[in-house]
């Protein structure tokens, strides 16, 4: 499967105490591809989102909606700001075994 980022640094979301708290996992070798549209209606506001592919082979976790996402492997405890939300998850781990994949897709 076709790959073009090193990786991604994904930090699950939880609550410990009633506060959110996040665990740092690593992805490595997926393929990372933003988009840019608008939404309809009178009042038309850009639309940034990220289309994500983690082949089988790679994944280390099965990341969830919420979950905070940033493009490249880095070491902080806690999520940076520019960091995106998972929006929706697809696991299509099925079929051959070179298309098995999880796709995601963040804003």
């Amino acid at each position: 499967m076709f790959t073009n980022c090193e990786g991604i640094t994904i930090y699950e979301k939880t609550v410990v105490n009633r506060a959110p708290a996040y665990i740092r996992h690593t992805t490595r070798h997926i393929y990372w591809q933003p988009s840019e549209g608008q939404t309809g209606g009178k009042d038309r506001h850009p639309q940034k989102s990220v289309f994500v592919n983690i082949p089988e082979a790679s994944t280390t976790y099965l990341p969830k909606e919420d979950d905070r996402v940033v493009k490249g492997i880095i070491d902080d405890e806690a999520p940076p700001h520019e960091a995106l939300t998972v929006m929706n998850v697809k696991d299509l781990r099925f079929g051959s075994p070179r298309v098995r994949h999880i796709e995601l897709i963040l804003e």
